[in-house]
């Protein structure tokens, strides 16, 4: 049920109550509320957020009935193209916040992709429902804390993991994600110039390690250093350098100091050379 709405024609700030949050979040927390806040007070929106992939958001929060739309175009050589939110709730002047609303990304390769969001906003406190559209089946559900007037940290429950992130009044975010039994762990930051890096362990079906680094481009292609290990005893070095559509390369040194080197098209086919002369597809 959409909530009671408060407006107050020709307002500047939108928070023009008492704040319901102690901190200064309201302008940099990435969500409704900061759109409008962006804006002359009366629910309109057009401006150049301060992270790097993002050119414009510009949109419209109707006072009257709650709906509100924007749209979000994106730097050029950035591998999402195009976003699009719908969604209806309540941006209160108190910069406590209640919306249900849908997003809409576009890549370069013509994907779309579009997900769900339930937002409630009480004081400093957030939980937030995310599912994909028509499924709730992977709902996931976070619950955050504004800490300070730049600090935002969130936790999920996430059976049989620990799912914790943060994010910095510059948009900088991190996400840490560690199994329970100890098979997985990593540590990702989403810098606002629109690349992200940290380190990832996991152990594979077989029982070996691997644990390395991680880096993802502007254009969405990722990187990866990973030492693999079985029982302690190292086996190989694999570097790869992946695309955004999937091509790419791969080398893995082993132990032995022989090495071999991959190619992998777009359709996930591959070919490999090795030091010891052989060559083939895989």
């Amino acid at each position: 049920m959409l909530l009671a709405l408060l407006s107050l024609a020709g307002c500047v700030t939108w928070i023009d109550e008492q704040p319901a949050c102690r901190f200064d979040v309201a302008p940099w927390s990435d969500d409704l509320e900061a759109h409008i806040m962006s804006g002359d007070g009366s629910g309109a929106f057009d401006y150049d957020p301060v992270d790097t992939p993002r050119n414009d958001i510009k949109g419209r929060y109707n006072v009257n009935t709650g709906d509100y739309t924007w749209s979000t175009t994106y730097a050029n050589s950035y591998y999402i193209t195009a976003g699009s939110v719908s969604g209806y709730g309540t941006a209160y002047h108190t910069g406590n916040l209640d919306i249900l609303q849908t997003t809409t990304l576009t890549d370069v390769l013509g994907n779309t992709l579009t997900g769900n969001e339930r937002t409630r906003r009480q004081g400093c406190n957030t939980t937030t429902e995310t599912w994909s559209q028509d499924d709730q089946s992977d709902l996931f559900t976070s619950t955050g804390t504004y800490t300070s007037d730049t600090s935002y940290t969130w936790t999920a429950d996430v059976p049989g993991y620990t799912w914790k992130g943060s994010m910095q009044s510059n948009l900088s975010r991190t996400e840490t994600v560690t199994a329970d039994d100890g098979s997985y762990a990593s540590q990702i930051t989403t810098k606002p110039e629109g690349t992200a890096e940290g380190t990832i362990a996991f152990t594979d079906t077989s029982g070996d390690d691997f644990s390395g680094s991680y880096k993802m481009r502007f254009d969405g292609g990722t990187e990866e250093t990973l030492a693999e290990t079985k029982n302690g005893a190292a086996v190989a070095s694999i570097v790869t350098n992946y695309n955004y559509d999937g091509s790419g390369t791969e080398t893995d040194t082993y132990a032995d100091g022989s090495r071999c080197d991959f190619s992998i098209a777009t359709d996930q086919s591959c070919t490999y050379s090795c030091s010891d002369g052989s060559t083939g597809s895989c």
